[in-house]
C-alpha cells in the first residue's frame, strides 16, 4: 500500500519549490531584465585596473653558509642587512658537539646536499642580502634552472623556512645565507588569453604581501603539456621580504589608469571609428568619437573633453556626467538609415539638373 503525502508535506514542498523559482529569478532573470530597461549610462570618473591573480616563486642566486667546526656562534651582522662580498657574517668559538641541533637541520641539509652554492667560508662569497633563514629549495629555484622549473611540482612542495639564529651550531650545519639582489627573477603561470595580452620586454607592477615593485617581462612560454604559459619577471629593485620570500600570492598589474569609465556595451563603431551615442540637451542622440585607454571583459577607461587622434587631429569627445546610450545599435541603424535618405535625395537633384 503506497503512503500518501499528507496536506502539510504537500504545502511545505510546493512553498520550498516556489522559493526556488522566486530565488532563480532574483539572481538569473532579474539583473538581465534590469539591464534591458536601463537605457542609458551617466559617465562618471573612476580608475580601471587590469591585474592577475596568481602564484610567484621567487628566483634567486643564493650561498649558503656551513658551520666548519661545532661551537659557539656570534652573529656580526644583522638579517636583512645588505653586505659587500667578502664581508666577515658570523664566528664561531669551537666547543663539544651536540646531535639535538643536527637532526633539527636534517631536512633541509638533505635537501641541499651536492649544492655547490655551500661554503665553509664565514665571509660572504658575494654580495646581496645577508638572512638567517632557508628553506632548503636555495639550488632548485636558481636562474640557471627557472625555465625547466614543473609547476606540477612547485605546487606540491611545502615551503616552511628554517631559522638559523641560536647560540651555538654542529659542523656541517646552515649557519647563514645571502642572496643576490641585483637582478632575481620571478616565475609564475596564467592563462593563454592574459599571456596574450603580455609581450617580452612590457613594464608591470607585482603586487606582493609586503608591498609592491616594478618588474619586466623577461618570457613568455606556452607549456606543452597544457594551455598555461610560463611568465618570467626580472626585477632589480628592493623588496622588503626578498630573502625570505619563496612562493608568494601576488598580482600582476598592467595598467591602472583614471579617466571616465563606461559600459563596454555603450560603445559602437561607426565608418571605422569607435565611440558613444551622447543624448544631447535636446534629446537627441549624437555620435561622439572617444579614446579608449584601457579595457577589460566589462569596462573601459576614456579619455574626456578632447583627444588627439592617429593622425594628430584635436578631437572634441565626452565629459564627466555625460549621458550615453547603452544600447547603442538601434540609433546607429537610425542615423545610417537618415544618412542614406540624405545621399539619396542629393543624388536625386542633382540627376534632375
Amino acid at each position: 500500500m503506497k503512503n500518501k503525502l499528507s496536506k502539510n508535506t504537500k504545502r511545505a514542498i510546493c512553498i520550498y519549490v516556489i522559493l526556488l523559482i522566486l530565488l532563480y529569478v532574483v539572481v538569473e532573470v532579474l539583473p538581465r531584465v534590469t539591464d534591458i530597461f536601463e537605457t542609458t549610462q551617466t559617465l562618471e570618473p573612476g580608475n580601471l585596473k587590469l591585474s592577475y591573480d596568481t602564484t610567484g616563486y621567487f628566483i634567486k642566486d643564493e650561498r649558503i653558509g656551513i658551520a666548519a667546526e661545532s661551537g659557539d656562534i656570534q652573529y656580526l651582522v644583522g638579517a636583512g642587512s645588505s653586505i659587500k662580498k667578502g664581508t666577515t657574517l658570523v664566528s664561531v668559538t669551537p666547543k663539544g658537539e651536540s646531535s639535538e641541533e643536527e637532526q633539527r637541520f636534517g631536512e633541509y641539509t638533505k635537501r641541499l646536499k651536492g649544492y655547490d652554492g655551500l661554503s665553509e667560508e664565514y665571509t660572504s662569497p658575494i654580495s646581496g642580502i645577508f638572512s638567517l633563514e632557508i628553506d632548503g629549495y636555495e639550488d632548485y629555484f636558481t636562474p640557471a634552472r627557472m625555465e625547466k622549473i614543473k609547476r606540477e611540482k612547485v605546487e606540491s612542495l611545502s615551503y616552511h623556512p628554517a631559522s638559523l639564529e641560536r647560540k651555538s651550531v654542529i659542523k656541517g650545519e646552515p649557519v647563514y645565507k645571502v642572496s643576490w639582489d641585483d637582478a632575481w627573477y620571478i616565475l609564475c603561470w596564467v592563462d593563454r588569453e592574459t599571456a596574450e595580452t603580455y609581450s617580452e620586454g612590457r613594464n608591470v607592477t607585482l603586487e606582493l604581501p609586503e608591498g609592491s615593485v616594478k618588474a619586466k617581462i623577461q618570457s613568455i612560454s606556452k607549456e606543452k603539456d597544457s594551455d598555461d604559459f610560463r611568465v618570467i619577471f626580472y626585477l632589480n629593485v628592493f623588496y622588503e621580504a626578498f630573502s625570505s620570500s619563496r612562493a608568494e600570492e601576488m598580482s600582476i598589474v598592467t595598467s591602472d589608469n583614471e579617466g571616465l569609465i563606461i559600459d563596454n556595451k555603450c560603445i559602437i563603431e561607426k565608418d571605422g571609428q569607435k565611440g558613444v551615442y551622447v543624448i544631447d540637451k535636446n534629446g537627441h542622440n549624437v555620435f561622439t568619437r572617444i579614446k579608449i585607454i584601457a579595457y577589460d571583459k566589462e569596462q573601459s577607461v576614456i579619455d574626456d573633453v578632447t583627444f588627439i587622434d592617429e593622425e594628430g587631429n584635436q578631437v572634441y569627445t565626452v565629459d564627466v556626467y555625460d549621458e550615453v546610450l547603452k544600447h547603442p545599435a538601434s540609433a546607429l541603424e537610425k542615423e545610417l538609415d537618415q544618412e542614406a535618405q540624405k545621399k539619396a535625395k542629393k543624388q536625386t537633384k542633382k540627376e534632375k539638373e
